[in-house]
């Protein structure tokens, strides 16, 4: 006796069929392969059989879809939707064969040819639907499973398709992006404001490493959100898991700390250009006067006096300088004047040509809710740098609207420098903390022998 026909003895067979030829012929069968009697329990109706279900189950059900009062897949349908839950082998004619292929694409293990059917093909295919019938279960657990994890992780995790596309989503992403279950079979690209989520971001999602994201949500509010992911093969297709991170709390905290910061410095600076500008300049004025009223008296005693007349002449100009640019006077008209005057005034020094460009449409922008101070020092940072140590000829400034984008690029035609292995200071630090704090994404590229350029990319746009 097989394997199959031991375990036969305790596997329990229903058989909804109202063929008597036919449920004889199956129940002959059964018996010759070692199914008992008493397991064996057949039905001629639907609804004797949907009674039957509230009392019991079997292990496999063997059915005829076209039954009295029942055609076809909706027999089937009836069935599955009285909670019965085991594998079903339809039995089927010739002329049904496309109805029984149905019905395997909508839950039945198998089906069976009647006209075709034998003992060795019933006992294969009743032990093999159960076996199937147990592994389909099983994974069905594990899904729920998995589910049910996936669901309650405090963090936000959505499921995405290769083609970007929306399949899961836990508890938690879906508070933090507001949305429900029907949204599922969106575009994760979708659930942000429009141009919030661009190719360069979804590509460096994809690559897995971490990214923060300003992004704006339909209902208009801004975040900050961290961004990783990891790729997943699956049985049905490969699949993305994204965290989210929210981090608005502590970068609106930090843009504020760094606003105070630079906000008590540029206060700071300001006082100090004044106690320079009507202190120590004012001092410096009064002795370069007393040292012209003194001249005459000697003439060894002269020639004395113009060498510390031209020393005091020079710092005068030299405390001048520090204090203009410590508070320049110019940013009360604007950034956009400011930057003209300090171009204007710096051009040609040490033989650097300073040329700035600012498009003509560009002066009618409203910029009262920028930061423009602090655009204006990250700009001065660029340029003193430039002097000081790119050995350029000249530094160029263009200010433009990139897709409603204030864009404010500066570069210089110096040396350069290796991005990978220069020690970053504190005055790139500075530059890229008060580019963050002001609403601007800031951008530093430099190649040996190619010069500097850095690019200001406003995170609000502009109307005309």
């Amino acid at each position: 006796m097989s394997t199959y026909q031991k375990r036969n003895e305790d596997t329990r067979i229903w058989i909804l069929e109202d063929n008597i030829g036919d449920l004889m012929l199956l129940q002959e069968m059964l018996v010759d392969l070692n199914f008992k009697s008493k397991n064996i329990r057949s039905f001629s109706k639907l609804n004797d059989f949907q009674q039957a279900i509230k009392l019991d189950s079997p292990d496999v059900l063997l059915l005829d879809l076209f039954l009295p009062g029942s055609q076809g897949l909706d027999t089937l349908t009836a069935i599955k939707l009285s909670d019965f839950y085991c594998p079903i082998i339809v039995l089927s004619g010739l002329a049904d064969m496309e109805t029984a292929l149905q019905s395997v694409k909508q839950g039945a293990q198998d089906y069976l040819i009647k006209d075709e059917m034998n003992e060795e093909m019933i006992n294969k295919m009743i032990n093999y639907a159960i076996e199937r019938f147990a592994n389909i279960n099983e994974i069905r657990k594990s899904e729920e499973k998995y589910k049910l994890l996936f669901r309650s992780i405090p963090v936000a995790v959505v499921m995405l398709d290769e083609n970007d596309t929306v399949l899961e989503m836990n508890d938690a992403s879906r508070q933090l992006l507001s949305c429900h279950d029907s949204d599922l079979g969106r575009s994760f690209r979708s659930f942000f404001a429009v141009n919030t989520l661009n190719e360069e971001d979804m590509n460096a999602i994809k690559s897995g490493d971490p990214r923060l994201i300003k992004v704006e949500d339909e209902n208009g509010k801004i975040k900050y959100i961290e961004f990783a992911s990891a790729q997943s093969e699956m049985r049905t297709g490969n699949r993305r898991l994204v965290t989210l991170l929210d981090r608005t709390e502590t970068i609106e905290n930090q843009i504020n700390k760094n606003r105070i910061i630079h906000e008590t410095l540029d206060d700071e600076r300001e006082r100090f250009s004044k106690e320079l500008h009507d202190g120590l300049a004012q001092y410096l004025v009064v002795l370069n006067l007393q040292l012209e009223m003194i001249k005459g008296i000697d003439s060894a005693v002269d020639k004395g006096i113009e060498k510390s007349l031209e020393t005091l002449n020079t710092s005068i100009k030299m405390v001048r300088s520090i204090s203009y640019n410590l508070s320049p006077p110019e940013m009360e008209k604007g950034l956009f004047a400011a930057l003209r005057s300090f171009f204007g005034r710096i051009h040609r020094v040490n033989g650097v040509e300073f040329n700035i460009e600012i498009a003509d449409d560009i002066d009618l922008l409203d910029l009262s809710f920028l930061d423009e101070y602090s655009l204006f020092r990250i700009i001065q940072e660029f340029t003193n740098n430039s002097l000081k140590y790119s050995e350029c000829s000249a530094v160029t400034c263009e200010v433009s609207l990139y897709k409603k984008h204030l864009r404010i690029h500066v570069q210089d035609n110096g040396t350069g420098f290796d991005m990978d292995t220069v020690q970053k200071g504190l005055g790139l630090k500075n530059m890229s903390q008060r580019a963050f704090a002001a609403g601007f994404k800031f951008e530093l590229n430099s190649k040996p022998g190619s010069g500097t350029q850095m690019v200001l990319l406003s995170e609000t746009t502009f109307d005309h």
